[in-house]
């Protein structure tokens, strides 16, 4: 699974080591830290997702909801250039964000399918989904809007270790020209100079950075024709919290049906091909790892 980087978030699978009823809650390793009580619902920020300000903006109509209000912690800042990958986020420094910085982690990202291990596992609770992302094809010649009509002689970047090179290269490999690049930040920047003609890249680090693709001369179809290029964006939090999952799956559902969540994506230039907002009817997959008896799904 490490190698299955679609985005901002992925979560590394490993169980932390020491047995968490052994730990003590005041320690700063900790991953059992003591449950704050008080009105207000702290989120971690993470800058290094190119729509954090979307996410900071969703947390606080949340909060709002609620009748709360929302304070953030910044988990990481943005990274120094675009050749810089990001750290993957592992499931022992969750644990400790949740224990010790935040009840809350925006912008996970989390299966539309059983296909893959979801982060609703034994560690920690994923909420409804509240957005629906995918890979996207861009494009800078307007005759060639798919995957399938890219000309084998037009190469196809790609996030070195994303999960589009994966399933390319497994399923494709002889059939396309492949420019491998770093990172996406890389990919975007690439494809909006035009140093490069076409790549696949996840939606929201596309649009995060180039809002106007029509002013590049870029365009953009969500990728259909290989597997498990669409996700869920979910909230991460302490598996002993479901009566906070409850209240941030009604809050979901109410900014749904009300078209806040809607509103936000177009305040912030997110509305766009292979961006959507989730249905109220879009649910969890089932853990593979995990029989999760919370609250309905």
């Amino acid at each position: 699974m490490n190698r299955l980087k679609p985005l901002l978030a992925l979560l590394a699978l490993g169980l932390p080591g020491p047995a968490l009823a052994q730990q003590d809650p005041s320690s700063p390793t900790s991953t059992t830290g003591f449950l704050r009580t008080d009105n207000t619902l702290l989120f971690c920020l993470d800058q290094q997702n190119p729509i954090w300000r979307f996410e900071q903006d969703l947390a606080l109509a949340v909060a709002r909801s609620l009748g709360r209000k929302a304070e953030f912690y910044v988990h990481r800042t943005p990274l120094p250039g675009v050749d810089t990958s990001p750290q993957p986020l592992d499931r022992l420094e969750l644990l400790r964000l949740f224990a010790h910085r935040c009840d809350i982690y925006p912008g996970l990202v989390g299966s539309t399918t059983p296909a893959f291990d979801y982060p609703a596992d034994e560690q920690m609770y994923a909420t409804r989904p509240y957005l629906k992302v995918s890979y996207v094809f861009a494009s800078r010649d307007p005759k060639v809007k798919t995957l399938n009509a890219l000309p084998k002689t037009t190469p196809l970047s790609m996030e070195r270790n994303g999960l589009p090179a994966y399933f390319m290269y497994a399923t494709r490999k002889g059939q396309f020209t492949d420019r491998p690049v770093p990172t996406a930040a890389r990919l975007v920047q690439d494809l909006a100079t035009g140093k490069t003609k076409a790549g696949l890249v996840f939606a929201p680090q596309l649009y995060g950075r180039q809002k106007n693709l029509a002013k590049v001369g870029l365009t953009a179809t969500p990728v259909t024709t290989l597997p498990n290029m669409t996700w869920y964006v979910i909230y991460g939090l302490r598996r002993d919290r479901p009566s906070l999952r409850a209240q941030l799956d009604s809050a979901i559902v109410r900014l749904i049906r009300r078209g806040d969540i809607q509103r936000l994506l177009a305040k912030h230039g997110l509305d766009r091909p292979g961006i959507a907002v989730a249905s109220v009817s879009d649910r969890r997959p089932a853990s593979e790892s995990y029989k999760d008896e919370g609250p309905a799904r």
